[in-house]
């Protein structure tokens, strides 16, 4: 008897010090057997497979082999394209989770489960996931959030109706174009506070992480250095090892570039004569300035042109505009700018991808802008069209009657 005692608590000791994992248990109604689910961690670039599995009757588990250390932000993929080797021909769907050492259910119709790639509708509340208590937190988050979101995302298509898809052929509805905008300025400072808010009350919590790094994208130019520091010096202590802390500095690093209230970078560049210039050459002192970056192989930046020339029309002489092509080959580059006529000053960074511009400036997609204060220092940056237009406006007043 005693044997057998000791041989129970034996068992359980050892029990309670198993390391704990994560696993799911999945169901899909509507899958068929074969299709193949994978588990990535998305933590950090590139991702890395956690684990693979094959559905059966509709139903799949996966299961981790050691415990995390902080709670992953995952994604799921199930591929209904096991067999077709080219990637881009692939039919895949996807849905991105907060992952715990726990036991998680995940459920959803295979044919509402969102999709891989992007699409108009957004199909995440299809999909049901318990278990994990750090989803239910970023749950919990998004759907304080969700009025606002679905109201700015409302706008926003609205935007590229009204605004946006005539401006491609010329027409720019500037006026219902910019009140747009600033609905939509209202609508995304909301968003932003409400982030910050629950940054600052969930501060030990990874999924404050994933929110800072979305905040400090997509604010880009918005916040000063200080602002950015304060936001990275607000994280727990216990939060500095973790995997996505480390992309979050990154990111932040990379936004200390272009903050808000930062002098601009003086960089060497090409003149439409070959000659080498310095940026500091062509920004006028005591003016609002704007660097505007392109490319002749990029359709939107040449679709943005047409409005370009309108801004100059209307707003060159108070507005000094600067465009600064990454085209690597010159007569492609001095084709594009005869062909548009573009008629405010034109330079090159001929080192493309690996020049100055896309380090010095954070430039990784086009087009993109910087807009200058009359001291050099950066205003704002990644604004075009009507976003553009109500910039101008607002630094100009009635020199931008105008637009």
């Amino acid at each position: 008897m005693k044997l057998l005692y000791f041989i129970v608590l034996t068992g359980l000791c050892m029990a309670c010090h198993q390391p704990r994992v994560y696993r799911i248990n999945g169901s899909l109604p509507g899958a068929l057997d074969g299709y193949v689910v994978k588990l990535y961690n998305i933590d950090t670039y590139p991702d890395v497979l956690l684990d693979s599995t094959v559905i059966k009757d509709e139903k799949f588990q996966l299961e981790g082999t050691r415990t995390f250390e902080y709670p992953k932000y995952c994604r799921l993929v199930v591929d209904m394209t096991p067999d077709e080797p080219d990637q881009r021909k692939k039919t895949l769907k996807a849905y991105r989770f907060f992952a715990d050492n726990t036991a998680m259910e995940f459920q959803c119709q295979m044919d509402s489960m969102p999709a891989y790639y992007w699409e108009a509708v957004n199909k995440e509340h299809n999909v049901t996931l318990t278990g994990s208590p750090t989803q239910d937190l970023y749950q919990a988050y998004k759907t304080s959030v969700q009025e606002l979101s679905e109201r700015y995302t409302a706008l926003r298509n609205e935007y590229l109706e009204v605004y946006h898809v005539p401006a491609l052929d010329g027409i720019l509805n500037t006026e219902k174009g910019m009140k747009i905008v600033r609905e939509m300025n209202m609508l995304k400072a909301q968003l932003n506070k409400a982030a910050f808010e629950f940054i600052k009350a969930h501060n030990n919590s990874v999924v404050s992480l994933l929110l800072a790094n979305n905040l400090l994208n997509s604010t880009r130019s918005e916040m000063t250095v200080e602002e950015i520091d304060g936001l990275m010096n607000g994280f727990a202590p216990a939060l500095q090892n973790a995997s996505m802390m480390g992309e979050v500095k990154k990111t932040a690093e990379r936004m200390r570039c272009v903050a808000r209230g930062v002098t601009y970078h003086d960089i060497v560049l090409k003149n439409l004569k070959g000659e080498n210039v310095r940026l500091s050459e062509y920004v006028k002192p005591g003016a609002y300035n704007m660097l505007e970056f392109w490319a002749s192989w990029c359709s939107p930046c040449r679709g943005e042109i047409p409005h370009l020339r309108h801004l100059y029309e209307v707003c060159g002489k108070d507005f000094n505009m600067i465009s600064v092509s990454i085209d690597e080959r010159d007569t492609d580059w001095k084709k594009a700018v005869q062909e548009e006529g573009m008629q405010w000053h034109q330079l090159c960074d001929q080192k493309g991808r690996k020049g100055p511009v896309v380090i010095e400036y954070q430039v990784f997609g086009i087009p993109d802008c910087i807009v200058l204060d009359p001291e050099g220092k950066i205003v704002c940056g990644g604004v075009r069209g009507a976003e553009l237009d109500v910039v101008v406006q607002d630094l100009l007043g009635e020199k931008a009657k105008g637009l």
